[in-house]
């Protein structure tokens, strides 16, 4: 298989992290791009770190070769009302921002990471896939307007040659600061917090989203969109997995949907009066509860593909995180 040379934002997140070791062991040829200020622990000489100040910046012109492959793995993900506009402007109006320059660039293929935030609600059974409709009605967040806004401008690109592939992954489990991403859930056990909601959590390891990514590079696969999911359980039971692994008491006081949402309102307007952000946001709050499904056996059947067990995502993330110093 022919190296490519490979754009990848989001380069030091949780999913960006585990797509830039498998490029560098494949040898592909990476331009990995970051915030100005952001760090990173990997270096090879197959990675030329980015960095970049502004969103209106062109990547394409950082890059001394043609790129074949963007991996457009950054995103903003906040459920606070005030991030709104910061949200649409990283998730939708600089993705689009990307595409275009990547389009003018006549890349092979564009990989856009979405979000399984962005699909329809209005599943058969609370079951989603990528082709259920979407409803105005349904409940979702500025995160999952953005990147359905995004995808929809994207697939409109795409009937003008840009070569796209899109993937939706749930919840990506993996390793990183204990504030950011999943990590904050893994973060929460650790400090013996007591309650957890009803309702259930679509997972995915770090490691298999971007294993598929990988295989996706090497298979040249576009014109596609793929639910990225391996299952799903209870958060009482995915709580209670973690506790195990990091030998602390599981949350023990079930708290109702009601009451979540009646704490966030008060929680909102205590937090105008600190001037603080609110620890719990409205958005968050009316997620609780959820019973969707997102349904990835498109993406096992085309790709045959096998996802990994919760209880080695779970073990893994404690372990690197607790080797980090965050748990």
């Amino acid at each position: 298989m022919p190296k490519k040379s490979v754009l990848l934002t989001g380069a030091t997140g949780l999913l960006g992290t585990q797509i830039l070791r498998k490029l560098i062991l494949q040898g592909h040829k990476v331009f990995a791009v970051k915030r100005a200020g952001s760090n990173s622990n990997i270096n090879s000489e197959l990675v030329t770190w980015i960095s970049y100040d502004s969103y209106s910046q062109n990547l394409f012109d950082k890059v001394s070769q043609k790129i074949d492959i963007v991996i457009h793995a950054a995103a903003l993900v906040s459920y606070l009302q005030k991030d709104k506009e910061k949200i649409f402007s990283v998730n939708q109006d600089w993705t689009l921002k990307i595409a275009n320059d990547a389009l003018l660039a006549k890349v092979d293929q564009f990989i856009f990471i979405s979000s399984v935030s962005a699909l329809g609600k209005n599943g058969v059974n609370n079951i989603v896939k990528e082709d259920t409709n979407f409803s105005e009605q349904s409940f979702i967040t500025n995160y999952g307007k953005s990147k359905r806004e995004a995808e929809l401008k994207l697939k409109e690109m795409s009937e003008y040659g840009l070569p796209l592939l899109i993937l939706n992954p749930s919840v990506i489990i993996g390793p990183a600061n204990k504030y950011q991403s999943s990590a904050q859930l893994f973060g929460y056990i650790s400090d013996n917090k007591p309650f957890f909601t009803k309702g259930i959590i679509n997972y995915v390891d770090a490691r298999d989203v971007a294993e598929i990514i990988l295989n996706c590079v090497d298979d040249g696969i576009v014109n596609q969109q793929y639910v990225v999911s391996a299952s799903y359980i209870s958060y009482e039971k995915f709580f209670n997995a973690i506790a195990k692994e990091l030998k602390k008491r599981p949350p023990f006081i079930p708290v109702p949907k009601s009451l979540v949402v009646f704490g966030a309102i008060i929680e909102n307007l205590l937090s105008k009066i600190r001037s603080k952000p609110p620890t719990l946001s409205l958005e968050t709050a009316k997620m609780a509860g959820s019973s969707i499904i997102y349904d990835s056996s498109k993406l096992k059947r085309e790709l045959n593909f096998s996802f990994r067990e919760l209880h080695d995502s779970i073990e893994w993330t404690a372990a690197e995180m607790q080797k980090n110093g965050e748990l």
